[in-house]
């Protein structure tokens, strides 16, 4: 009987990562008997979307239709041991799609998987990715949302994709919980490939025989670079279509030319709030450790570990400036780049003088309120 294994997320667990791997390995992964079906490294997305009706970005991709029941098909036709299906959006299915998605795939043995990490770095990170993603909501306003009475819609689907325990009792409704596996995200400073390690013993494989090395991971910005796309995202007003925005935007301002910025400090939880953050953690805990689910790694590492004091919602008006500033002077270098070569590619390491008077022309841009804060400072 074939096995198959859904990893159904969570956004920002490790997913990039763990497909990157899986991908990388298909061909020696399918020599020993387990599947990673899709002809391309976006097969699985394109699937997710079709199969719960998901635009991306907004935009219509004709590769998506029809793409779940290709991957389907190719998980039933499979008379190999093992199948594995992969894509953190699959976290958020409602129950009728997933009834669905278990009667399509048409395998007895299914077993659901979660990586899950803790909600002192997922609220930060799944902020960021919203920001990368053309969303305008402030960091700010996300915590009021996503900490208080749960209404509008991100703070909808942070909770239907993060909420641990009721992702999987959403997903177990036909999957009894020996079969359902969750996968706690090594805390920072691990060795790289211990996620790997951990989803090796769910799958029944020897981690050792294929190559887990990191592929680039998704670029983190620093909290005041995330607010200056999100400024810019506003600035847009949807002027861009997806498949514009995600090069230009989203590859490039963000993960290619802020990215490479290192400067300031990262979205953290605000000192405020770590008592809620810390008693929400505890509630799902609780809730998980009573229903039996077969866990791979620790559930006191989905405790929240705080930094030093310090943390805020809000960045300082003059390091936004900076990020902008630093953003302009790389742009105008890749333009003039662009003109003598044609090749069109955006680099890192401008002229610091170049971005100092950049820095002065954004500066006196700012109403004079902020002009006069950023003195200060």
């Amino acid at each position: 009987m074939t096995r198959v294994y859904l990893h159904i997320g969570a956004p920002k667990t490790g997913t990039t990562y763990l497909q990157a791997v899986l991908f990388r390995n298909r061909a020696r992964l399918r020599a020993g008997g387990v599947l990673y079906p899709g002809e391309g490294a976006d097969a699985h997305f394109r699937a997710t979307l079709d199969l719960r009706g998901l635009r991306f970005g907004g935009y219509d991709d004709p590769a998506v239709r029809g793409a779940w029941q290709r991957l389907a098909r190719q998980v039933r036709a499979f008379e190999g041991e093992r199948v594995v299906v992969s894509h953190e959006l699959l976290a958020g299915t409602p129950e009728d799609v997933i009834d669905r998605a278990l009667d399509d795939i048409g395998h007895e043995d299914v077993h659901v998987v979660l990586t899950a990490r803790d909600l002192g770095r997922q609220v930060p990170a799944v902020w960021q990715e919203m920001v990368k993603n053309n969303q305008t909501l402030s960091y700010e306003r996300y915590l009021d949302q996503v900490t208080g009475a749960r209404k509008g819609r991100g703070a909808r689907i942070f909770w239907r994709q993060q909420d641990t325990a009721e992702v999987l009792a959403r997903w177990s409704q036909r999957v009894p919980p020996e079969r359902v596996h969750l996968i706690t995200v090594p805390p920072p400073g691990s060795p790289s490939a211990l996620l790997w390690e951990r989803f090796c013993v769910v799958l029944g494989v020897v981690p050792g025989d294929y190559d887990a090395a990191a592929p680039r991971a998704n670029a983190s910005l620093g909290l005041a670079d995330a607010e200056l796309v999100r400024r810019v995202n506003e600035a847009l007003d949807d002027r861009l279509d997806w498949p514009d925005y995600a090069p230009l935007v989203k590859g490039g301002l963000a993960e290619k030319v802020l990215a490479a910025r290192l400067a300031g400090d990262r979205a953290r939880v605000p000192d405020e709030l770590r008592g809620w953050f810390d008693e929400s953690a505890d509630n799902m805990i609780n809730a998980v450790s009573q229903r039996g689910y077969h866990v791979v790694g620790d559930l006191d590492e989905l405790r929240p570990v705080h930094g030093d004091a310090g943390a805020v919602a809000a960045p300082p008006p003059d390091q936004v400036v900076d990020a902008a500033a630093y953003a302009l002077a790389e742009l105008l270098v890749a333009q003039a780049q662009r003109d003598r070569s044609g090749t069109g590619r955006l680099v890192a390491g401008a002229s610091s003088r170049l971005s100092g008077r950049i820095r002065r022309l954004a500066h006196g841009l700012l109403p004079s309120r902020l002009r006069r804060s950023t003195n200060r400072g």
